[in-house]
């Protein structure tokens, strides 16, 4: 793959993608558990939660981006002359629904590092290439729909990490409110 791998270091010398991530998570030191007062694990459990909405966002993009590109792909196998335009409501309202129970919105800003993963992103496929797919030659297309994949693939599994973290803090802080070692009254001071 090219320079603009999503996992190959930028020309600014910051680091690949899934090095970049896995910071990310390092940044958040859950040690042991048990031993953390229950505001450090409240505390930590939200510096996770704010990480997770950065990475879901940079995943929503970029598979928003992908299923743009795949429609592309796919219109050039089948031989279709249609233009793609018409088709992106639809093409990006596929993925707006899942099978389970719609998670609440959160009213969160993003964290400064999503701006670091829309940016690599647009080195895998910039918004001039975007909006112009028709254009792209076959091995163009093929090396973006490789560079998105592996991107969201990084990203879902740092996310899925970072779930198992947010879980295991989660269940912490709900075990002492049940042993009584935490009062809910705590909360309301």
């Amino acid at each position: 793959m090219d320079d603009t791998s999503p996992d190959t270091p930028g020309a600014r010398g910051e680091p690949d993608l899934s090095d970049l991530l896995q910071h990310l998570l390092d940044e958040i030191d859950i040690g042991v558990v048990s031993q953390r007062s229950i505001d450090e694990l409240r505390d930590i459990r939200d510096r996770c939660q704010v990480v997770e909405s950065g990475l879901s966002f940079g995943r929503r993009m970029a598979q928003g981006r992908l299923d743009i590109v795949m429609v592309e792909a796919d219109r050039r196998v089948s031989g279709s002359t249609d233009a793609l335009l018409p088709a992106l409501p639809e093409v990006l309202a596929r993925q707006t629904r899942s099978g389970g129970t719609p998670r609440p919105v959160r009213d969160t800003e993003l964290p400064v590092f999503a701006d670091d993963l829309t940016a690599r992103l647009d080195r895998i496929v910039n918004p001039t290439e975007l909006s112009h797919l028709g254009d792209l030659e076959a091995d163009r297309l093929t090396e973006v729909i490789d560079g998105l994949q592996l991107f969201e693939r990084l990203v879902s599994v740092k996310r899925h990490e970072l779930h198992r973290i947010i879980d295991e803090l989660q269940e912490e802080i709900v075990g002492r409110y049940r042993s009584g070692a935490a009062s809910v009254d705590d909360l309301l001071r």
